[in-house]
């Protein structure tokens, strides 16, 4: 028997599912070994076989193997087969492997599902706190507005007076702007013409009445580009800055006298 005619006898077919006498099944793979178009026929029928188990349609040149194993299905095989063998029970080999290649197949695709959640959790995540982070950066704004409101009002209040401090001597470009309202007994100082404060150093404000000249802390201030809001119970005639060792002093500098200005 050539090659060609063990390809259509059908034995190749009772040979992959093992149903094939022993002494034939020997005879057979031996052929597998010397033929690589056997080699190949043989790979062709085990695909064929998982596609049958599978329900799916054979592709146009596994159409003839096809053919036979269906046959052979439907007869039961022949006196070659090994006694009690059954092809439908080989069929059902065929559908079990078909099963766990789909069981692999769903493990994958869950797997690249799982990690696509993953992802889109990460990405939820992120945008939660980017929302929270803007939610922050809105509430920081609206406060400032509202302060920037506050302040506004408090200058125009008929109540309040501008009092320039002007730079001392050693410190002629210097100046400050503060806004005193007496009645409410609330200062508003702007800092923004004196430069940083040295490392070690802050500026701190002085309430001042002038006969007899008194001195009385108003705190360590920074200047911030913002107006600075400061309770000032205080009978003020006049303001000071100096610069004082970190923490602020007891009394006022006044070698480091920066800025002064009267209430007029």
């Amino acid at each position: 028997m050539d090659t060609q005619e063990l390809i259509n006898s059908g034995e190749l077919e009772l040979y992959v599912c093992g149903v094939l006498d022993l002494e034939r099944s020997i005879e057979i793979t031996q052929e597998i070994k010397d033929s690589v178009e056997v080699q190949l026929e043989v790979e062709k029928i085990e695909t064929t076989y998982i596609k049958l188990a599978q329900g799916l349609a054979p592709s146009k040149d596994e159409q003839a193997i096809y053919d036979r194993l269906m046959a052979n299905i439907q007869t039961g095989g022949n006196n070659r087969t090994k006694e009690g063998s059954s092809w439908t029970g080989y069929l059902g080999w065929a559908a079990a492997i078909a099963f766990l290649l789909g069981c692999a197949y769903l493990y994958n695709n869950n797997a690249e599902l799982n990690n696509a959640n993953s992802q889109l959790e990460n990405e939820v995540t992120n945008i939660q706190q980017e929302k929270e982070f803007l939610d922050a950066e809105m509430e920081n704004i609206k406060v400032s507005n509202e302060d920037y409101q506050e302040a506004l009002t408090f200058i125009k209040d008929r109540n309040t007076v501008r009092v320039d401090l002007a730079g001392q001597p050693g410190f002629d470009n210097t100046f400050a702007t503060a806004f005193h309202n007496p009645v409410e007994d609330v200062t508003y100082i702007d800092m923004t013409g004196l430069p940083p404060a040295p490392d070690g150093k802050d500026y701190q404000l002085w309430s001042l009445t002038l006969n007899p000249l008194t001195p009385t802390s108003l705190g360590v201030v920074k200047n911030d580009t913002d107006l600075l809001r400061i309770e000032n119970p205080y009978a003020t005639e006049a303001f000071g800055i100096t610069l004082e060792p970190a923490g602020g002093s007891p009394g006022p500098n006044l070698e480091q006298l920066y800025t002064l200005g009267v209430i007029n």
